[in-house]
């Protein structure tokens, strides 16, 4: 046995994660390495990862925000308040993860030597609230655009058509000005950043990217009790609730309104 195990120590390779070739596919060997020996372990990954999983989420929305904002223009809804209010709670979905990507990097902790890490806890609010916001911005996109999303001629050689071009031109015109073909353009791209076959998987991979559901939420109740952070929640409500008691206030600086208070001069 201890042979055996030096012979591990000794070449790591051949125990931890490796690709092996399998006619033409890569499949991952198991691990019979302890976790603490492993990479992840101590590397700094997951803040890491989180922050650039946040700053491309962030950089989609953008993208989505945009064509969003020209779409209701096409279709002419732009100045509906209903419509307005989708598109800003959109924008600040966007900000929120604009703003998280900030207080990772603004606010990072220490790590080895000299160097810091992305904040953990700004991290972890990523991955619970990114796989709510997508399919939200998703609903919120459908919502107010309805069937102009798929109302779309079949393909771009169509306006090459010659039969075709002038029923395109007059029925598949923007309400804004755009000419047919700027409006199928817009229309197209956004219904694939959302709604094609490649928008859906968007939406798939936004839902799962950084864990399941209920485990992205556990680890954040977790990274609270190690941290101390519940302690401290606890702590907040529990100087409150010693503050007053059945007869009133009990802090030096808060009074009990005894003169004023008819409940309290009732008889007892």
């Amino acid at each position: 046995m201890k042979s055996s195990l030096t012979a591990r120590r000794m070449q790591p390779w051949k125990q931890n994660r490796g690709i092996k070739p399998v006619k033409g596919k890569k499949l991952f060997a198991l691990s019979m390495s302890p976790w603490t020996n492993t990479f992840f372990q101590g590397s700094g990954f997951f803040a890491r990862a989180m922050l650039h999983g946040c700053t491309r989420l962030s950089v989609k929305l953008d993208f989505i925000a945009g064509l969003l904002l020209k779409a209701v223009d096409a279709v002419g809804t732009a100045d509906t308040k209903n419509v307005q209010a989708t598109v800003g709670e959109v924008i600040a979905w966007r900000n929120l993860f604009w703003g998280l990507t900030d207080a990772m990097a603004r606010n990072p902790v220490p790590w080895a030597g000299s160097t810091v890490l992305p904040n953990p806890e700004s991290a972890q609010a990523y991955r619970v609230f990114a796989p709510v916001a997508y399919p939200r911005i998703k609903e919120l996109t459908e919502s107010i655009l309805a069937s102009g999303l798929i109302y779309l001629n079949s393909h771009a050689v169509d306006f090459k058509t010659p039969a075709l071009r002038p029923y395109l031109d007059k029925y598949l015109r923007g309400s804004d000005g755009t000419d047919a073909a700027g409006r199928i353009k817009l229309m197209t791209l956004l219904w694939d950043a959302i709604g094609t076959e490649f928008g859906s998987r968007h939406e798939l991979y936004e839902r799962n990217y950084a864990g399941a559901p209920e485990t992205v939420r556990l680890i954040a109740w977790q990274m609270a009790q190690d941290s101390g952070r519940a302690a401290q929640f606890r702590g907040f409500a529990e100087r409150c609730m010693a503050e007053y008691d059945l007869d009133g206030w009990t802090a030096s600086d808060l009074i009990t309104p005894d003169d004023i208070n008819l409940f309290l001069k009732k008889t007892r």
